[in-house]
């Protein structure tokens, strides 16, 4: 059984609400809100959307977004990130290195792209390498198209699923 890094995926997740909030800047769909001190930051919404909503809770499970307080103006659930994909690259994540928790991360990447079509060809630049060459839920075909393999996902992630009683992004166990 070949897995990619929690962390590869939360780079994943990360790389997605950045290109959030730029398509959402675009068509003049953004927020900003000052933080806890005082910053100026743009905020991400999830827009409750499942495919969204999970992605950015294991972002949020592992300090890499925040929620703008309550008692901001902003209503439902806002974030914002308090790291550059540079700064998520290279930050050590390996308290979340457990099986569970790269089963809800891996759920939360394929329930993500399963609603746009799967177009695997359309991520982040370390997405190969990091992700794809490290997992064997991924394929890359002669022609260099990634594939999803929808069955390898459900033998490994979705047959553990019913046993994770939490599914969150938690630390390890005297991590």
């Amino acid at each position: 059984m070949q897995n990619t890094t929690v962390a590869a995926l939360l780079y994943e997740f990360l790389f997605e609400v950045y290109r959030k909030i730029d398509d959402d800047r675009k068509y003049a769909d953004f927020y900003s809100g000052l933080d806890e001190n005082g910053v100026l930051r743009e905020a991400f919404s999830h827009d409750y959307m499942g495919n969204w909503e999970w992605p950015a809770d294991a972002l949020e499970d592992v300090g890499v977004l925040k929620r703008f307080k309550s008692n901001s103006r902003f209503r439902g659930r806002y974030f914002y990130p308090v790291m550059t994909l540079d700064e998520c690259a290279t930050a050590n994540f390996s308290q979340y290195e457990a099986f569970d928790n790269y089963c809800v991360a891996m759920f939360s990447f394929e329930y993500l792209h399963s609603h746009f079509s799967y177009d695997l060809n359309k991520r982040s630049p370390r997405f190969l390498e990091a992700v794809v060459s490290k997992d064997d839920i991924f394929r890359t075909q002669d022609d260099g198209e990634v594939i999803f393999d929808k069955a390898r996902f459900q033998e490994k992630v979705m047959a553990h699923w019913d046993a994770i009683d939490v599914r969150s992004i938690l630390p390890r166990s005297g991590a």
